[in-house]
């Protein structure tokens, strides 16, 4: 098996890693990973942070795990490698009516990292996350032993793992259940909106008739625009109800454009006055509207400009996800953007949505709002979010450890008190010597050397 030296890191570039990377073909190779000391999966490197960082460690990438192994064409149930992507989901059974039931905002994302981080799309409210669409999953546990997953074989491993950061062993395959759809369009519904009271009144009244929902939000609107934005609303389009131009574009399989941003910008661009600028003129030019729009305009906007995440100069970007509670959802929020704004910050990639149930022990999401946004690592950021994190605990939420790059481990087991007790007993069980270690699960106090 051949490793690599190389200097890693998430998607947004911070923070770096230099890590001993492999990339297994198959379950042969992987059992000789388990003589390392540590290891970690890693699919694309979508994750933000560290999550698929093992500093001084193995990182084994699934790259080349990427085989269809079944499809139920009756059923829509998809058995295949944990490197299968979104986007090889997609290419492959949308033009024979089948789509993911859950999707993020990329189609970069592996089976095994979306089922690790227990992805959420813009359904949750409706459906939850990738996990509720899991059948089954088999893993390698350290001891080297296969092990069959679901909710009824061995659940305490499932229920871990779907969540788990890929701390509780390395998935091997998977079985989904997708979604039947009659066309690949989406009836879009844009709704422009005024001010954060409106936002959230109209979020709540339209959550019911609308299976898709999210709302891009400006950061920086200051006085009676404090909080405007957009609310975006989207069921899945029947075949029969589209015009007859995209009725015939239906049939045919669907071909990517892309542009690129080819470099690192060489200087941080993103400053108050840039994101302000940006935000106005997103807002300006937004109009209530009604339409139909391709699955992929509408789902995987920022996956038409490749490696966006250039334009955050090489220190590169902190996402922060919060998730709190219903009740509190707008006092908390609003107490949120006025702390970023307190410190000179901004967003342009803001956007809030409505979640649902989940039964993950680690999963992110709860009955609640969530709340995205991207920050140039800069003088002050880190200290910013910390501020954050301090009103996300008022309120009883929590952050995505998919996005983080910064929680410390009080900050974490606070935050997921009562569920990472449950869960360190499955992975002391199941991994008692933590053969399976990253970054962020050092950081966070999940796994020590």
């Amino acid at each position: 098996m051949k490793f690599e030296e190389i200097e890693l890191s998430g998607f947004g570039k911070y923070p770096k890693a230099k890590c001993k990377v492999t990339r297994p073909p198959g379950i042969f190779d992987i059992n000789e990973l388990l003589k390392s000391d540590s290891v970690i999966p890693r699919g694309l490197g979508r994750s933000y942070g560290d999550a698929s960082l093992n500093e001084n460690g193995v990182v084994a990438e699934t790259a080349l795990m990427n085989r269809f192994i079944s499809f139920d064409e009756s059923a829509g149930i998809v058995r295949c490698e944990a490197g299968v992507t979104y986007k090889d989901l997609l290419d492959t059974f949308v033009i024979r009516g089948w789509f993911p039931a859950v999707t993020p905002g990329t189609k970069y994302v592996t089976m095994g990292g979306a089922i690790a981080s227990d992805v959420h799309g813009k359904n949750h409210h409706k459906v939850g996350s990738i996990s509720s669409f899991v059948r089954s999953f088999r893993i390698l546990a350290a001891s080297g032993e296969i092990i069959d997953c679901s909710r009824e074989n061995n659940s305490d491993l499932f229920w871990a793992t779907v969540g788990g950061m890929g701390l509780t062993g390395f998935i091997l395959e998977c079985e989904i259940q997708l979604k039947k759809i009659t066309s690949p369009y989406i009836y879009n519904k844009a709704i422009k909106l005024g001010n954060l009271d409106t936002l959230f009144d109209k979020i709540e009244e339209f959550s019911d008739n609308y299976h898709y929902s999210v709302a891009w939000i400006d950061v920086v609107a200051k006085g009676s625009s404090y909080g405007r934005g957009i609310l975006l609303l989207g069921n899945n389009a029947e075949l029969d109800e589209l015009p007859e131009k995209l009725k015939k574009r239906s049939q045919v399989k669907y071909i990517e454009k892309k542009i690129a941003v080819p470099f690192e910008i060489p200087f941080n661009a993103l400053n108050k006055m840039t994101v302000s600028l940006f935000n106005a003129g997103i807002y300006m030019t937004a109009r209530n509207t009604e339409d139909y729009q391709h699955y992929d305009k509408y789902f995987y906007p920022l996956d038409f400009v490749l490696d966006w995440n250039h334009i955050y100069s090489k220190s590169g970007l902190i996402q922060y996800q919060l998730n709190v509670p219903l009740e509190k959802g707008k006092e908390s929020i609003d107490k949120v953007l006025k702390k970023v704004v307190s410190y000179g910050g901004g967003s342009f990639l803001a956007v809030i949505k409505k979640m649902g149930n989940q039964e993950g022990i680690l999963s992110f999401p709860f009955k609640g709002y969530t709340l995205s946004m991207d920050f140039p690592v800069k003088k002050g950021t880190i200290e910013m979010c910390r501020e954050l994190d301090k009103i996300v605990m008022e309120y009883g939420g929590r952050t995505y450890l998919t996005k983080d790059s910064i929680l410390d481990e009080i900050t974490f087991k606070q935050m997921y008190s009562g569920l990472w007790e449950k869960w360190m007993e499955t992975k002391m069980k199941y991994d008692p010597e933590n053969k399976f270690t990253s970054n962020l699960g050092r950081r966070i106090g999940l796994c020590h050397y």
